[in-house]
C-alpha cells in the first residue's frame, strides 16, 4: 500500500471544545462544569491536531460544547440536545423554543456535518477516524482500559485497530467503554453510510493531561494506525 494512503484519512472530534457563547451566560452551569468531562472530551482536541500532523491528515473538531447540541447524535435523537447530563440538570437547555432549536441545529450542528462532507468529497477521503475520551473514573470504580476501539456494524477497520492494539499487549476495550452503533451519529453518518473505512477511537482522558503524554499517545496511534491501514 503506498504511503500516500494516509493523506486521505480525515481525523474527526466531534467533542473537542468546551466553548459558549457569552449570551447563553454557561447554560445556567457554574463554571467548573463548563471545565469538566461533561462539556467536553478532555485533551482530545490537541490529539487530534497532533495525530493529523503526524499522519499528515486532514482534522475537524467541534468549536461548541456539546452541552449546547450533541454533534455526535442524530437529528432526530432526544439528546441532541441535552437537558441532563451525568446526572446535572442543563438548565438553559430546559424548555427550549423551536426557534432556539433550529438556530442551534443551523449554525453549530449543520455547520459541522456539512465541513465534514464537503472535505471528504474534496480530498476524496477513504478513511475515517473518530476521536473522543473518557473519565478514568466511572461509578466509583477505575475503568481498566486505555483505550476503546467503537465500531458499528462495519467492523473492519476497527477490528484491524484492536489486533493491533492486543499485539502490544495495550489495555483495549472492543465497543467499551460506550457501545459505536448509535443510528445517526457521526460514524453511521459519514462512515457507514458512505461505505467507506471508520473507527472510533475512546482514550482515557487521563492519558490526555498533559502535552507530553498527548504527544506520547500521538505517536502511538500514528503507529496503530499506520500498521491497520496496511491491514485492510
Amino acid at each position: 500500500m503506498s504511503i500516500n494512503y494516509k493523506k486521505r484519512i480525515l481525523f474527526i472530534a466531534d467533542h473537542a471544545s468546551n466553548y459558549i457563547p457569552v449570551l447563553l451566560n454557561n447554560l445556567g452551569l457554574p463554571k467548573n462544569l463548563i471545565d469538566s468531562h461533561i462539556s467536553f472530551d478532555l485533551g482530545i482536541r490537541d490529539l487530534c491536531i497532533s495525530l493529523s500532523r503526524l499522519c499528515n491528515a486532514k482534522y475537524i473538531v467541534g468549536d461548541h460544547s456539546r452541552l449546547i447540541i450533541d454533534l455526535n447524535r442524530g437529528i432526530s435523537d432526544p439528546t441532541l440536545i441535552p437537558v441532563i447530563v451525568d446526572k446535572k440538570i442543563i438548565p438553559r437547555n430546559i424548555n427550549l423554543s423551536e426557534y432556539e432549536k433550529r438556530k442551534r441545529i443551523l449554525r453549530i450542528y449543520k455547520k459541522y456535518h456539512d465541513e465534514i462532507r464537503k472535505t471528504i468529497k474534496r480530498y476524496n477521503i477513504n478513511v475515517l477516524i473518530s476521536l473522543h475520551s473518557f473519565n478514568p473514573i466511572f461509578k466509583n470504580k477505575k475503568r481498566n482500559i486505555h483505550f476503546g476501539i467503537l465500531s458499528n456494524q462495519d467492523r473492519k477497520l476497527s477490528e484491524v485497530i484492536l489486533n493491533e492494539m492486543r499485539r502490544r499487549k495495550i489495555r483495549v476495550g472492543d465497543n467499551e467503554p460506550y457501545k459505536g452503533n448509535l443510528i445517526g451519529d457521526t460514524m453511521h453518518k459519514h462512515g457507514l453510510q458512505n461505505h467507506m473505512h471508520h473507527s472510533l477511537i475512546e482514550v482515557r482522558n487521563d492519558l490526555l493531561s498533559s502535552s507530553t503524554k498527548i504527544n506520547r499517545v500521538s505517536v502511538l496511534l500514528k503507529e496503530i494506525i499506520d500498521e491497520s491501514i496496511k491491514r485492510i
